[in-house]
């Protein structure tokens, strides 16, 4: 005798529902693998500052220092990195691994980055909510203050 199996169930959760609050001139964007996008509006020469949402689905023992090490190893790989600043937040409730720093490829200009992960028990299973704004360095102190509202205003709903 088969048994069905489904998702969403309390056995396979589905994702949490993200909210954001934007700028209201930032534009959706549809990017692959990607849950979630925001831009503002394209400006001819200059980066265009945004903020992308992901989930990943993780075992239950995921932990947020596993998180920690995820970034970490992630902004080694970044050419020329610059730390800004790192720590843990509290928003909402929820606490937040973030990160801040700049990053420079080469013949290209450098880029800012805010990045937050957080860590949703979802029971059975840890979804790793990453929030990443990016914004180039000539607009940096305007813009990443954006960037940091806009990760503030994250609001989640999960079922």
């Amino acid at each position: 005798m088969a048994k069905s199996i489904a998702y969403p169930s309390p056995d396979f959760p589905g994702p949490p529902r993200v909210r954001i609050d934007v700028p209201e001139d930032w534009e959706p964007l549809t990017v692959p693998g990607v849950q979630l996008a925001v831009a503002q509006p394209r400006v001819e020469g200059r980066f265009r500052a945004n903020v992308v949402i992901t989930v990943q689905r993780f075992g239950p023992d995921f932990t947020l220092d596993a998180a920690r090490a995820g970034l970490e190893q992630r902004k080694a790989a970044l050419p020329q990195l610059e730390e800004l600043g790192s720590g843990e937040i509290e928003v909402e409730g929820t606490t937040w691994i973030a990160s801040e720093y700049g990053y420079t490829q080469p013949g290209r200009p450098t880029v800012v980055q805010a990045a937050r992960y957080a860590v949703i028990d979802r029971g059975v299973a840890k979804d790793v909510l990453e929030v990443v704004g990016s914004c180039g360095a000539e607009g940096a102190e305007e813009e990443i203050e954006t960037v940091r509202t806009i990760q503030d205003s994250v609001r989640l709903d999960v079922h």
